[in-house]
């Protein structure tokens, strides 16, 4: 009976000493200051397979007086790889906006006008460890606008190397500021600052881009404008609510008899909570069949109580997370699956070659 025991607790001792191996992600942004030119470097440790790595970048561009403007990175490397990764983008107050990407003698790139704020967003099939010569957003402000700020947001299913850099070099912005979020499975790791020549203009703040204050209620949406949460602004604890966001990142580990609808969303800081419930809505479009909210923590996806209010699925939540709108799968077929089939992989091999000259493998 003893051994028995014995065993049992070096069991559970090797499974905790194994978790926390797999959680002990480091990530290190340096410098906190620089000038137009210098390189940036995020130095990751740890950081295993199959996690979801989310990479996200506030920045402010200070016009002084003109109307166009350009922020570049210049020779992007990335030591890992990155399955079904999300690439979102967006400027205000602008009336038009662009992404360029390039790899030697070629570019490729899109772009959208408007007014006030302008969003791109694309799923690509995979971007491979590699370096991309050079990405660059630009276009123009509105007019009367002393400075443009931007957030631009990359998550994916991470493969490869476990430990590593990315580095890239900041052209198009003398004066200015940027703010790195580095978050791994939907937990924030690292959060920095980085301040750029002598900025004079406010720091980049979410409001500008995606949220809002009116009274003592805070408004905040995602970048693709899918998902929205209120809170009182009271109600929040352990983040300032300047510091909550709502950051796309892949979702894992789905049940084999679920879909994805929409997400997965992040409630930014992971460990910010609200003592009287906030409201995270998410936008119902087309025929989503019997969607419902789901919750992931500890490796697993649990539903949440959720309402239909009008177009939009609602549930009131307590606490960041990782959250998601999901339905059930369907049963299909032998037909419909095949073609399903086809349609998915032609598509994933039209994605694949558009973008297979932005990268250089490594």
């Amino acid at each position: 009976m003893r051994k028995r025991i014995y065993s049992i607790l070096i069991s559970i001792l090797l499974l905790s000493l194994l978790v926390t191996a797999v959680s002990a992600v480091s990530v290190s942004i340096t410098p906190t200051q620089i000038e137009e030119g210098d390189t940036v470097t995020i130095r990751i440790a740890d950081l295993a397979d199959n996690r979801v790595f989310s990479l996200r970048m506030e920045s402010a561009i200070e016009l002084h007086g003109k109307t166009d403007f350009t922020y570049q990175a210049n020779a992007v490397t990335i030591p890992f790889g990155l399955n079904t990764p999300r690439v979102s983008l967006v400027a205000s107050p602008v009336t038009r906006a662009g992404l360029e990407a390039a790899e030697g003698d070629t570019t490729k790139g899109m772009a959208k006008l408007g007014s006030g704020s302008i969003t791109i967003s694309e799923t690509l099939s995979s971007i491979p460890a590699g370096t991309i010569d050079f990405l660059k957003a630009n276009g123009i402000a509105e007019s009367g606008a002393e400075a443009v700020n931007m957030v631009l947001e990359l998550s994916g299913t991470k493969t490869g190397p476990d430990s590593g850099e990315i580095t890239f070099g900041i052209e198009g912005i003398s004066d200015g500021s940027a703010r790195i979020i580095v978050l791994v499975d939907g937990a924030e790791i690292n959060n920095q600052l980085i301040r750029i020549g002598s900025p004079t203009v406010g720091l980049p703040v979410t409001s500008v881009l995606s949220a809002s204050t009116s009274g003592d209620t805070i408004s905040l949406s995602s970048l693709d404008g899918t998902v929205r949460l209120q809170a009182s602004a009271g109600s929040v604890t352990n983040a300032a609510a300047g510091d909550l966001r709502i950051i796309q990142a892949e979702a894992q580990h789905l049940p084999s008899d679920w879909k994805m609808l929409a997400g997965g969303y992040i409630i930014s800081p992971g460990d910010v909570s609200f003592t009287s419930p906030a409201t995270l809505s998410f936008v119902m479009s087309g025929d989503a069949g019997n969607p419902f909210l789901a919750l992931y923590e500890n490796g697993a996806w649990t539903i949440i109580p959720s309402r239909v209010e009008g177009s939009h699925l609602v549930t009131d939540i307590s606490r960041g997370g990782h959250y998601a709108m999901m339905t059930f799968v369907e049963e299909e077929t032998p037909a419909a699956k095949s073609a399903g089939g086809w349609v998915a992989l032609i598509g994933a091999g039209l994605i694949g070659l558009l973008m297979v000259f932005l990268r250089r493998r490594v």
